[in-house]
């Protein structure tokens, strides 16, 4: 087996903080920074699926009505997501306290947002303005949130994690304070608020649409998932929750760890994500447990489904060998690589393998054209983003029951189209 030779293009902390922010609805994140730092998340966020529209500041009585895109000639350049203050070398001279004042007053003035956030880029953590002071002069008691550095040369999870944690902290007491529903009525039933899921993720929409209709088979609400499509109205609604579920600990513990010191809220921790039969059996039986429910339903579908792949990977077994013993290689945070390479290789028997030698590759689409480029054959499977364009008109999953189905169906689809 030969050593990896590809160099690694990974989203770093800034696009991890502005990801995760940009997971909450009708929420606006404006980054502090020059126009190239804004581009490639500007763009991206627009090619992801789940994103609300901008709308018009709302007259009494009448109509949301969404904004032009030619109207946002000002700190948007036309694109809908990820405003900047594109600073230039006089900016980081004299500061940026009238380019961030004057993009805020633009916004709050020709918006309507539920939610603000400010990210300095790493240029501009070095500068020292207080984002603070100037939100707090202009926006008043609308809810944002500031994020003074993102790091340098940190991993996406860490910038995720601490963007998290920023908006609990930040948003969620005077939410919580102000007691939007948070009061929890006896004999309701029990919810959880699941950690870690972020918009970033290939599948983000049809993840949590698979894990709450799992959730709902075990008489379990998911209360609020925390930057994945979740709105501030949710948000509010947290405390409801019995159980703090961390899917990726890389980017949930640390929020999960604060939800505890505040709200007193236990939180159960995945030791890999749902992905695959195995991992997700585990999961909802221990939270089941945790929470004195019956998984009796969940376990009599996992059972079907595990009936259905079987048959299926007979077939192609029959006709190929397949997939035992196909290499693989798995490209993603720590917890994705464990998730995925424990199921490919405990259940469907394939064998770990650098991405140059491997006949599948789990990554985005950054690996997946590198070793197009290099004219490997192989098939790509995303995982994450970016994506190779494929428009997705149904939801889909690689985690929970479905998830584990449409893997599998991927791996076999992918093993013929080679054969």
């Amino acid at each position: 087996m030969t050593k990896s030779c590809l160099k690694s293009i990974s989203p770093d902390a800034l696009s991890g903080m502005i990801f995760a922010l940009e997971g909450m609805r009708n929420a606006i994140v404006l980054l502090n920074g020059p126009m190239g730092c804004r581009f490639y998340h500007s763009t991206t966020s627009q090619f992801i699926t789940e994103h609300p529209r901008l709308y018009l500041p709302l007259e009494e009585g009448g109509e949301r009505v969404p904004v032009d895109y030619t109207f946002l000639n000002d700190w948007f350049f036309r694109q809908e997501r990820v405003p900047s203050t594109y600073l230039d070398g006089y900016d980081y001279v004299y500061g940026t306290k009238e380019k961030v004042a004057d993009a805020l007053r633009y916004i709050s003035q020709n918006i309507d947002f539920d939610l603000l956030a400010i990210v300095n880029s790493p240029g501009a953590a070095l500068i020292g303005d207080n984002l603070l002071e100037i939100a707090r002069s202009i926006l008043g008691d609308r809810r944002s949130v500031m994020l003074e550095s993102p790091g340098f040369s940190e991993p996406f999870e860490l910038g995720y994690s601490e963007a998290l944690r920023a908006l609990l902290a930040q948003v969620g007491p005077a939410l919580w304070r102000d007691g939007a529903g948070t009061a929890k009525g006896e004999g309701d039933a029990k919810s959880v608020n699941m950690l870690g899921l972020s918009i970033w993720h290939r599948y983000h929409e049809g993840d949590l649409k698979e894990l709450r209709r799992l959730f709902d088979l075990c008489g379990i609400r998911v209360n609020a998932c925390p930057c994945a499509g979740c709105t501030v109205e949710e948000l509010s609604h947290l405390p409801q929750a019995d159980l703090n579920v961390v899917l990726y600990p890389e980017m949930g513990l640390e929020s999960a760890r604060f939800l505890e010191e505040t709200l007193g809220q236990p939180y159960y921790v995945c030791q890999v994500p749902p992905v695959g039969f195995a991992a997700t059996e585990r999961m909802f039986a221990d939270i089941c447990e945790l929470l004195g429910v019956s998984d009796e339903a969940f376990m009599r579908e996992s059972e079907r489904a595990r009936a259905l792949s079987w048959y299926k990977i007979k077939q192609v077994d029959t006709l190929s060998g397949k997939p035992k013993g196909v290499m693989f290689h798995v490209s993603g945070n720590d917890s994705q690589v464990r998730a995925y390479a424990e199921f490919l290789t405990d259940y469907l028997g394939m064998v770990w393998a650098d991405p140059e030698d491997a006949e599948l590759v789990f990554a985005d689409a950054n690996l997946i054209a590198e070793l197009m480029l290099k004219n490997k054959t192989f098939c790509g499977i995303e995982i994450n983003l970016p994506g190779m364009g494929y428009i997705d008109l149904v939801s889909k999953t690689h985690l929970g029951i479905e998830g584990s189905l449409f893997l599998i169906e991927q791996v076999l689809n992918g093993l013929m189209s080679r054969l």
